[in-house]
């Protein structure tokens, strides 16, 4: 009796460990070449120094690197979203991996610009990050653009939201296999950082639809409204308004963080109607980080 006792319990619990490691697993997705111009490769796996050239229907797995020449444009598929890469560019798909009831995505962009339209596919939850050298920027399903300058990265979302904050220049990097198997965070409802993604630092933010926030490589974050202050003193001005923009500017260079505020703003705008000028406002953003 003691015996078949044991027999059963190990049976039960061979049978519920089999259940968790299922449920834990994931399964790997794939980026397709739906549109290609000019000069876009894929690096080799075998041989590093070659570059293969892509075309529309190419598959591309986890850990592909891909660049764009001059006057070149890629666009890829990743499920539902719609990946843009701009000429000039060069990328690392770092996570393709789908889960029951998640899909995430993550790509490295090392130098130039791409554009993303993230949509879910299914009854899924969809993540897509996007890291740069200086900065990441994550979603759950939105329009955004992530542009590299020199030592300089600008994040503009379309719609939605996006959460961002600096990160360290740490390169490209593959995701593990443990990884994609960990469990998936769902966003929630909300456009706050923690509703958005998971892990963020603190002085992680939200910039939201119409609004671009740069980070640079020296420690220093432009906020979203000093972004439409500029953007919309470049303007022929014939007229001035005030407008209620806060600029807020946060260093930390050794480890002090300062922040500098105007508000009230004059604000030069064209008396002729603009129909895409960039919207000002109040907006209170602090960034602060931990290099």
């Amino acid at each position: 009796m003691k015996a078949s006792l044991k027999t059963f319990f190990l049976a039960s619990f061979v049978a519920a460990f089999g259940v968790t490691s299922a449920v834990a697993q994931s399964t790997q997705m794939q980026a397709v070449v739906t549109k290609a111009s000019g000069k876009a490769e894929v690096q080799d796996r075998q041989d590093p120094s070659k570059w293969l050239p892509l075309s529309a229907g190419t598959p591309l797995d986890k850990g592909a690197v891909i660049q764009t020449g001059f006057k070149s444009e890629l666009e890829l598929k990743i499920k539902g979203t719609t990946v843009t890469v701009a000429p000039l560019s060069r990328i690392t798909l770092e996570q393709l991996v789908s889960k029951d009831n998640k899909d995430d995505t993550r790509i490295y962009l090392d130098t130039g610009s791409l554009k993303s339209n993230v949509k879910k596919t299914e009854d899924k939850a969809v993540g897509f990050k996007v890291r740069s050298p200086v900065a990441t920027a994550s979603v759950r399903g939105t329009v955004l653009e992530v542009k590299n300058k020199f030592r300089s990265t600008d994040v503009k979302t379309y719609e939605g939201s996006v959460a961002v904050w600096k990160s360290k220049n740490s390169g490209a990097k593959v995701a593990s296999k443990a990884e994609d198997d960990a469990p998936a965070f769902i966003p929630s409802a909300g456009n706050s950082v923690d509703a958005i993604t998971d892990g963020a630092p603190r002085g992680a933010f939200t910039v939201t639809q119409g609004q671009t926030a740069g980070f640079a490589s020296n420690g220093n974050v432009t906020s979203a409204s000093d972004h439409a202050t500029k953007a919309a003193m470049s303007f022929p001005a014939v007229a001035t308004t005030t407008a209620s923009a806060a600029e807020r500017t946060t260093s930390a260079a050794g480890g002090s963080t300062t922040t500098a505020t105007k508000t009230a703003a004059e604000v030069p705008t064209s008396t002729s109607p603009i129909p895409s000028a960039p919207k000002t406002g109040s907006v209170n953003i602090n960034v602060t980080w931990e290099e």
